[in-house]
């Protein structure tokens, strides 16, 4: 703490004239002897005027709090498989136990700053003396000589105020430090606490910084060159090589001798040695990516118990700021992150076998979550951690901060969707390519990829098949807003645009986010929060936060499982073959507009994997590519995440039980229902339209053309026939004008007796609904048998009757005498 001076008890009479007197006699003994003033102020002279200063400006001094500030130390952050990642700070601290502090390096110190430290009270009389002194002449007391413990005075109570007054209250404070602490206690506060520049504070920090070694590999010219910055650690930079600090070390050395540390010949030896430092370097990390998302999670969310503000979790994190010498405590934590090293590594070995490090074209990254409990068990990336861009380096972690459009990979979301408006995935909707759609835009939606001669799938056979115009179809009817909410719902965080092409990959995710979403249906619609830290422990060992999975049911079981089973389909026999890894497992293709983004997100019952291979700055297509030494005239999820994920799986699942899928939930028979549709009307409409119709409300179509008066290509009859109800996938029949005159074969009329005759013609009028007429021209016989005998046609038979057509009847009429 550090004492104001302000609210002491005022200064008595007595010790004015103490101070009076003070000032008179070096002023005095400045005119005549500087010798004789030293030796005026030496022992116990200036032990008896500082007691009485100190009785005058600090009466109280035993009733301070002295307690020396609590160091901070370096955070660090543990894998699930207790592999150290790597340190957390901004202030470089890392205390150590003084039994642990080599004694050389004990020995430079004390030579550079206080050779009497085992045996003075806390002062050195003579330095106060000058101090005096120099108050006296020049009115401050900013000459040198404090002690180690007036330091730690100085920069932990009261402060760097240059006056005589402070001076006296460091010294009075210092005796006081000594009388409750012993010289160990206090100087193994002093060794872990100095600054030493460069953001290295304590010996065990600077050696590092300075050096690259640990305390015990110092040599004697590298202890004694640690101890020179003490003083003042801008002056006396290491590495300055414009004002060489080699002298500021021989010095150190010259004394480490005089006070009996190191010999003569090691001496000699030591000033012989260059000054050698290191050049500054980051800590090294493994898995920096993880390492930094470490961090960030912690620093940004106050569930973990560090405190409610960011400044207040930051100083839990990381310890004292770099430039506040003032500071105490922070830091010190270990942080648990769920991730698996050993997994990690192996991801991060298999995207540079796929993507070799230097490789001008993609990259990829791979996130893996638990689906028991959410937690991150890796979240790899192709490129290695760093700001050497032209290398292939990236400060950004492509797996979890890396959005990219996941094309048909988003379909399973707009599947649930659909089947919580009614859809199950036996209904049936339009393939054909391409689709036209309003949607309420100021342009229709025109969308392609289904057959161009396309009829109509269920919702399982497109989803297998990633039949993009179905989804188009089922993005307008369901709406963009309820797929935007369903995968929202199930675990993907980052925002989604409202429109239909939503739901083949329009928005941006992440791989984690994929992972986590598709977790929700291995989870048959447990949503299970995805995490990375697992726990956090204080410097003592206390459990400062635990995580707690947090399970909530967003989709009904059977739903859920029903989506799993037609993902099942979707690597067994649809475009997801090339992942398949012989056991239970469930996934979806996708690749974006373009093939500049392509991704394989599957799940084994355990685990829910996602892989994404593209460019990293930008979307660039990936046609005419050389892949793993493959060559891809157009780069497909099926065609590369899907393998890469199989590649990966087979690493995860090498000693992991085979467990298959629950079985199915009861109620899951309803999202296998086929629905019943009325049939539309048709009649009237252009074949194409009233194909479009009945497509779309789920009716496969035969159709014939037939001559009619109607303009040609319009239906003239349907059956079934509107409104009547059937199930979706029935076959309804039409008949299409072909935009000629019905017409009609002529019946063989010839040898009929003229009324059989007469009355076929009246049935073909009828049945045909042809209004044709006739006209009967008799011909005389003088045969009986003949009478009223149909002998010719026009036309004959089997040619054709239409509307226009006078039909004409030759028959005979007996006309025989009686």
């Amino acid at each position: 703490m550090e004492i104001s001076f302000h609210q002491a008890e005022r200064i008595d009479r007595r010790g004015r004239r103490l101070i009076a007197a003070a000032v008179l006699a070096a002023i005095a003994v400045i005119a005549s002897s500087w010798v004789g003033l030293l030796a005026f102020l030496s022992g116990n002279a200036v032990a008896g005027t500082l007691v009485d200063l100190r009785r005058a400006w600090i009466p109280n001094v035993s009733s301070l709090s002295l307690a020396l500030p609590d160091l901070g130390r370096l955070s660090e952050v543990y894998t699930a498989d207790g592999v150290r990642l790597g340190l957390l700070t901004e202030r470089n601290s890392q205390p150590l136990p003084m039994a642990q502090i080599p004694d050389l390096v004990v020995a430079a110190v004390l030579s550079a700053e206080d050779a009497g430290f085992w045996t003075h009270p806390g002062i050195d009389h003579r330095a106060i003396a000058r101090a005096l002194l120099g108050n006296v002449g020049g009115g401050t007391a900013s000459q040198g000589g404090s002690t180690i413990t007036q330091q730690v005075v100085k920069q932990n109570f009261i402060g760097t105020e240059p006056t005589l007054r402070r001076k006296v209250s460091e010294a009075a404070i210092a005796m006081e430090l000594e009388r409750r602490y012993t010289k160990e206690q206090i100087l193994e506060f002093y060794l872990n606490s100095v600054y030493f520049g460069a953001n290295a504070y304590g010996v065990q920090a600077a050696a590092q910084e300075y050096f690259g070694k640990a305390l015990e590999e110092l040599t004697i010219a590298e202890a004694a060159a640690l101890a020179v910055p003490i003083r003042n650690p801008t002056l006396y930079n290491l590495r300055n090589r414009a004002d060489d600090p080699t002298d500021a070390r021989d010095r150190v050395i010259g004394q480490m001798q005089k006070q009996g540390y190191i010999t003569e010949e090691e001496a000699e030896e030591a000033l012989r040695q260059r000054l050698v430092t290191v050049p500054h370097q980051e800590f090294q990390t493994l898995a920096p990516q993880v390492l930094i998302a470490a961090k960030e999670a912690v620093l940004n969310d106050p569930r973990f118990g560090l405190g409610d503000s960011y400044l207040q979790r930051k100083r839990a994190l990381f310890g004292c700021p770099a430039d506040d010498t003032t500071c105490e405590g922070g830091g010190g934590l270990k942080v648990y992150v769920t991730v698996d090293y050993g997994l990690q590594e192996q991801a991060q070995e298999l995207l540079q076998r796929w993507f070799p490090p230097g490789f001008t074209g993609p990259t990829g990254a791979i996130a893996m979550v638990d689906n028991r409990t959410g937690a991150t068990i890796v979240m790899a990336s192709g490129l290695e951690f760093g700001e050497d861009v032209a290398a292939g380096q990236r400060t950004y972690d492509i797996a979890t901060k890396g959005r990219r459009n996941p094309g048909s990979a988003f379909k399973p979301f707009g599947v649930v969707a659909a089947m919580e408006n009614g859809y199950p995935l036996k209904s049936y909707w339009a393939e054909s390519s391409p689709q036209i759609l309003e949607y309420g835009a100021a342009r229709p939606w025109v969308c392609y990829g289904g057959p161009r001669d396309g009829t109509i799938r269920t919702l399982e056979q497109a989803t297998i098949a990633s039949t993009n115009s179905v989804f188009c179809g089922l993005a307008v009817k369901v709406g963009a807003a309820k797929i935007a909410e369903v995968a929202h719902r199930m675990g993907i965080r980052s925002p989604l645009g409202d429109v239909p092409a939503i739901v083949l990959g329009a928005s941006a995710v992440s791989p984690l986010e994929m992972a986590a979403g598709y977790s929700t249906l291995a989870n048959y619609g447990l949503r299970v929060e995805s995490y990375l830290i697992e726990r956090i422990e204080d410097a003592a060992g206390n459990i400062v936060y635990r995580h707690q999975p947090q399970r909530t049911r967003v989709l009904d079981a059977a739903l859920a499982a029903a989506v799993v089973n037609t993902l099942e389909q979707a690597v067994s026999r649809g475009t997801g073959g090339n992942a398949w890894i012989g056991r239970p497992q469930a996934g979806k293709t996708g690749t974006h507009e373009g093939h500049t983004d392509v991704w394989f997100v599957g799940f084994i019952p355990q685990y829910t994997t996602s892989v994404w291979v593209g460019f990293p700055d930008s979307q660039v297509e990936m046609r005419n590519i050389v892949i793993n030494g493959t060559y891809y005239d157009r780069v497909w999820g099926s065609s590369v995440a899907a393998p890469i994920w199989a590649d990966f799986m087979e690493m995860v699942t090498a000693d992991l039980p085979v467990l298959d899928f629950a079985p199915d939930p009861p109620g899951i028979e309803a999202y296998y229902e086929t629905p019943r549709e009325e049939v539309p009307d048709v009649i009237g409409m252009e074949l194409e339209e009233a194909l479009e119709e009945l497509y779309a409300a789920g009716f496969e179509v035969e159709w014939e053309y037939v001559n009619s008066d109607e303009p040609k290509d319009d239906v003239v009859a349907q059956n079934p026939e509107h409104p009547t109800r059937h199930k979706q996938g029935l076959v309804v029949e039409i008949e299409v004008s072909s935009g000629r005159s019905p017409e009609v074969a002529m019946p063989n009329l010839l040898d009929m007796d003229l009324g059989q005759a007469l009355s076929l013609l009246e049935a073909l009028r009828r049945d045909s609904e042809i209004d044709f007429t006739w006209e009967l021209v008799s011909l005389a016989t003088g045969k009986p048998e003949m009478h009223n005998v149909v002998v010719g046609t026009r036309p004959n038979a089997g040619g054709k009757i239409t509307k226009d057509t006078v039909v004409v009847i030759r028959y005979r009429v007996y006309e025989g005498g009686g």
